[in-house]
Parts: structure tokens; C-alpha cells; sequence
């Protein structure tokens, strides 16, 4: 573990205790579910050095979040620190971070590029703020895209963000989700969205500070501005934790690959159009007789989701290990359902069917993706049981017999040839044919065994 303390991630103003994530575990070699708080949560992407999008409506608390991470843990936007920090406006000039102009006219000359120098400083700093970022217009957002990318463009040179391959991008948005009234903001651009690796809804019931947590608020707070707390700068502790969350997320987990296929070709399916993939979603699936299938729900994440997901996975794992941990009794996190716990944060990528989301659930995308995670969750439980054996070399395949009660055992010419010789019937069931009834596509089980087949071999 590094240095790092769970007592040094709390925040100083901001307040939410609510039970935002529970991850399958064991500790000390006994199962256990492991409740992560909303605040965990954020604590996970900082440590993993993702982007995020924390939007909903005004009062929520998004401003204060923000605050107290780029003060609290990252040193504020003054002199020395490591954050910088923007205000989302229609003259916003992405220059006003990195650029100063120095001009001395007296010899009469004057040079624009000489002029015009590097903050190199700014350049270098880990954690980029942006406050209320659709009040500034489209056109504008796009000026946005370079803190996201993590780069800055500098009389022709493409500079990176941050340092030691951290360069962290977090932004708070009023979305107009569904007929808003928000004066003065502007419709979200779904590339911005996209490059935000996460979305924090803080309108979802789940997602909001608890009862006990409003009365902390209450004794606290008289002021309805943002508390800015002290200055206070952990950026190096967190690095730590980011290189070893970075290592881990390199290394080939073959959990975590075969999530990768089933969140991306395998949500890439469909069985009714004829091509079996969703150019066409979600057109094709109001009149399917299917439709009740995850399929019609959610299409495949984009290619910067997939990693993001990986390295939200494992921060939820070291969050756990921080949180739960004891000596001489270690905490193990499922990993696959720490992957499926980090797939609920990315919303408003543009993956849900929008039809079934406006039409069902009145533009709540979050509800709506909770409830399409409990569906995948079926989906990943599948994963789990067959990995164990393609792992070891064998066909992910079941056979299905009653014995004393329906049981299910892994397929071995050994036992095949057992319930033959006793007469024993049985049904063999792979993990193929599970995934379609789901509506998964299955195109890559075959790669992924043969793939993991032969690193069994080795």
C-alpha cells in the first residue's frame, strides 16, 4: 500500500455518506459485501485518474465536490498549486490558462511569438476544473476538448497535461435532461460528453446525500456560498496510488477481458437486423418481439469507455483494500463485479436506447441504467461461472443433470462417460447459447477460449 491514508481522501465541506456502490468481496477468506459511499466513489476516480462529468440540477452540491478536491487534496489554482480552474463562460479563452503575454516596448519592437509565453507551471498541473461548463456555448466547449485529451497546443507544439501520465479533467454541468429551465446554459456537446470517461449523476436517489448526512449539513452551514477549504496538496501520495492502479490495469485479467467483449462486441448485437449489428439502434427494436432483452436497452461502450472502466474497477478494489482492510486480513474484490459496478457511471455516453429512456423512464438515463446493470448482472454472473473453466483449459460448456436436485458441472469426458455408464441423462448447456437468450452477441467466445486455451498450455 502506499502512504497514502483513507483518512486523508475525506473531504473537508462536502458531505455524502449515501451507499453509491456494493462490491462483491471477501475478507479475511470470508464473503462480504463491501459498501462504497458516493464520496468513496470520487475518491476512486481521483486515484484513477479519470475524467468526469458531475451533472444535476442547481443545489446540488456539485461546485463544493469539486472545490474541496482541488483545494483539499490538490493545492487550489494559486501559485504553487497543482490544479487549474475555469469558469464555464461564453468569453472563455483556454489561452487565460497557459499563456501570458510579455511585451517590452522599449526598443521600439514588438513580436508576437516572443511575446506570448508558456505557463509552464500550469502545464504541468494534475487536476483541470471546469465549474458550470455549458454556460458556455458549443463553439466554446470545444476549447475544452484539449484539458479533456490532456494536451494543450502551443505555437504549433502538442504539449501533455499533467505529469508522470496523470493529468486528471473534471467538469459540473446543469443538464437539461428532459424540458429544463436552466437560463443561460447550453446543449451538451455528446463528444465532450464522451471524452468525460464518467458521468456523476447527482440527481439519482442513490447519488444524493442522506438523510442523517442534510442534518450534518444543517448544524454546519449557514452560508448558502461554497466553502473553499484550505490549502492542502496530497497530489504526490495520490500519484503513488495511480502508478500502482495504472500497473495493474496494463496486466491482462482474463475477468476483465471477457467483460470487454461483452460490453462491447457482445452489447454490439442484434439479432433482428441483418447485418446482426446496431447501425440501426435503436430503430429496429420497437416492433421486435425481443424487446424485453437487455439488447434493447444499451448498444457497446466506445473504445475510450472500455479502459476507463478497467481503471475504475481496480481504484474500487484499492478504495476497498484502504477502506476494509486490517493487518493480516485482506480484503479480495470480485473483480468482474467491481467492472460491473463502474459500467453504471457511464451513463450519458450515449450507449442506453434515448427512445426507451424518454419514453420510460422521462429522461431519468441514470434509473435507467441501474436497471440495465441488474440485467448485464445476469450476464456477468454467466461470465463468472464459465471463465474458471476455459481457464483450465476446458470448453465453456455445462452439463446440466438431476441428481439429487438439478445440478450444473463443468464438462469432462470423465464425467460424460460416468453418467453414461449409470444412466444418468443430461443436457448440455454452453456459454454461448446462455448469452443469446440474453440478447449477447457471441462472435468472440470462440477467440477468447482458444486465446485463453493456449495460455493455459504455456
Amino acid at each position: 500500500m502506499s502512504d497514502l491514508k483513507y483518512e486523508e481522501l475525506k473531504f473537508p465541506f462536502y458531505v455524502n455518506s449515501s451507499n453509491a456502490v456494493k462490491l462483491t468481496g471477501r475478507v479475511n477468506g470470508k464473503n462480504k459485501t463491501l459498501n462504497l459511499t458516493f464520496c468513496d466513489v470520487m475518491y476512486a476516480i481521483e486515484l484513477a485518474g479519470l475524467n468526469s462529468m458531475i451533472i444535476s440540477d442547481t443545489g446540488r452540491g456539485k461546485t463544493q465536490l469539486m472545490t474541496d478536491i482541488a483545494w483539499y487534496h490538490f493545492g487550489g489554482d494559486h501559485e504553487g498549486g497543482n490544479c487549474n480552474w475555469a469558469d464555464g463562460r461564453p468569453n472563455f479563452e483556454i489561452e487565460d490558462l497557459f499563456v501570458r503575454q510579455k511585451v517590452d516596448l522599449s526598443n521600439g519592437q514588438y513580436d508576437s511569438d516572443e511575446a506570448r509565453q508558456l505557463k509552464e507551471d500550469r502545464v504541468r498541473r494534475l487536476f483541470f476544473a471546469v465549474d458550470e461548463i455549458n454556460r458556455a456555448p458549443k463553439p466554446r466547449q470545444n476549447d475544452f476538448f484539449d484539458l479533456a485529451d490532456g494536451k494543450y497546443t502551443f505555437n504549433g507544439r502538442r504539449l501533455p497535461l499533467g505529469h508522470a501520465g496523470y493529468a486528471a479533467f473534471m467538469a459540473t454541468a446543469n443538464l437539461n435532461k428532459l424540458n429544463g429551465d436552466f437560463s443561460g446554459t447550453f446543449e451538451m456537446d455528446r463528444a465532450l460528453l464522451n471524452r468525460a470517461h464518467l458521468t456523476i449523476d447527482l440527481d439519482h436517489k442513490d447519488f444524493r446525500p442522506t438523510p442523517e448526512d442534510k442534518i450534518r449539513i444543517e448544524e454546519r452551514k449557514a452560508n448558502p456560498k461554497v466553502d473553499v477549504p484550505e490549502i492542502r496538496d496530497i497530489s504526490d501520495k495520490i500519484l503513488a496510488v495511480n502508478v500502482k492502479i495504472m500497473e495493474q490495469a496494463r496486466r491482462l485479467n482474463p475477468h476483465l477481458l471477457a467483460f470487454r467483449f461483452l460490453i462491447d462486441e457482445g452489447l454490439d448485437f442484434c439479432e433482428k437486423d441483418k447485418y446482426k449489428t446496431k447501425e440501426a439502434f435503436p430503430m429496429l427494436c420497437s416492433d421486435c418481439d425481443k424487446n424485453d432483452r437487455i439488447c434493447s436497452l444499451v448498444k457497446s461502450s466506445t473504445e475510450r469507455t472500455i479502459p476507463a472502466i478497467k481503471s475504475l474497477a481496480y481504484a474500487f478494489s484499492y478504495i476497498a483494500e484502504m477502506k476494509f482492510g486490517q493487518k493480516g486480513k485482506p480484503v479480495e474484490v470480485d473483480i468482474l463485479d467491481a467492472a460491473l459496478q463502474a459500467f453504471r457511471f457511464t451513463t450519458y455516453h450515449g450507449n442506453l436506447n434515448h427512445i426507451v429512456a424518454q419514453e420510460e423512464y422521462a429522461g431519468r438515463k441514470q434509473v435507467m441504467m441501474e436497471e440495465t446493470a441488474q440485467k448485464l448482472s445476469k450476464c456477468v454472473g454467466m461470465l463468472g461461472t464459465y471463465i474458471p473453466l476455459i481457464e483450465q483449459g476446458l470448453p465453456p460448456i455445462i452439463l446440466v443433470y438431476r441428481h439429487n436436485g438439478k445440478k450444473r458441472a463443468p464438462k469432462t469426458q470423465k464425467l460424460v462417460d460416468t453418467f453414461k455408464s449409470k444412466n444418468i441423462s443430461y443436457k448440455e448447456i454452453s456459454l454461448p447459447d446462455e448469452l443469446k437468450k440474453e440478447g449477447i452477441g457471441t462472435d468472440w467466445v470462440d477467440s477468447y477460449t482458444r486465446y485463453m486455451n493456449t495460455k493455459a498450455k504455456k
